[in-house]
């Protein structure tokens, strides 16, 4: 078992750490300190500091995961790290917590508005949302759009869709594919800027996105879009943004644990 590496003994937050290091006692070790400590010896003292430390600092949160590990009621590593995940997430902050308070209104407003038929399944509209754009990319007539609906149901609905739901996807897509289709004035200033890098860069956007739509843009994905340096990424969404093109609700955090990458929202 010493080819067992752990992920997050040198994560920032100690209450990470102490988990893995409980979870790899339980699992893996078996609840055996002799086994762990001969097979870790770099870690012998570290984890009686990061126990103090979760002793202190816990939340009823993490306490519920160990009390899992101990009860057996997780039984693999791939459990714990599915649990595990949860903690990782990043918080959303500033603009992007406002963004999720908006949308989060906006779905209590169209519960209401919708009633009985109302769909309350986040990944059905997730993949509904992502068919329109090849949807679009077909000039995909109602029929079309109706069929997609329905092999979506299939796919991603445990429950049957009454008729009014069904009805309530099937527009819900047609109005994604509307978004793929529709242009702004916006881009004339776009175009005015004589850069080719800004344009192509909103090309690439504009054509996965639609307006409303948030993103994860990495500088990363953003090089390889636009066929351009890293160092030219930041002043091009900047100009982006001044343009009124997009907007950015969440600066990313750099760190090799750091989840929290560029968020922008489409607004054209």
């Amino acid at each position: 078992m010493s080819d067992i590496k752990p992920k997050y003994f040198e994560h920032p937050d100690f209450l990470i750490r102490h988990l893995e290091w409980s979870a790899l006692l339980c699992i893996v070790y078996k609840k055996d300190m002799r086994k762990i400590e001969e097979a870790m010896p770099n870690y012998n003292q570290r984890p009686y500091y990061w126990q103090d430390y979760f002793t202190d600092k816990a939340k009823e949160k993490h306490h519920q995961l160990r009390i899992k590990l101990h009860t057996k009621e997780i039984l693999t590593m791939e459990e714990f790290y599915k649990a595990l995940d949860k903690f990782l997430k990043p918080k959303p902050l500033g603009k992007a917590l406002k963004d999720k308070k908006k949308r989060t209104a906006q779905s209590t407003y169209q519960q209401e508005r919708l009633g009985n038929a109302f769909i309350d399944n986040k990944v059905l509209l997730s993949q509904a949302k992502q068919s329109a754009f090849q949807l679009a990319e077909d000039n995909a007539d109602k029929d079309m759009i109706t069929a997609r609906a329905n092999e979506l149901i299939k796919e991603y609905s445990n429950d049957s869709l009454s008729r009014e739901q069904q009805n309530t996807l099937i527009n819900y897509i047609e109005a994604q594919v509307n978004k793929h289709l529709k242009l702004d004035k916006v881009e004339a200033s776009i175009i005015d800027e004589d850069n080719k890098n800004i344009y192509f860069m909103w090309g690439k956007i504009k054509r996965r996105y639609v307006k409303g739509d948030t993103f994860v843009w990495t500088n990363d994905v953003a090089t390889k879009a636009a066929h351009c340096s890293k160092s030219e990424v930041g002043k091009i969404m900047n100009k982006l943004e001044k343009l009124g093109a997009i907007t950015c609700i969440q600066k990313g955090k750099r760190g090799s644990f750091s989840r929290r990458a560029n968020l922008y929202r489409r607004e054209i």
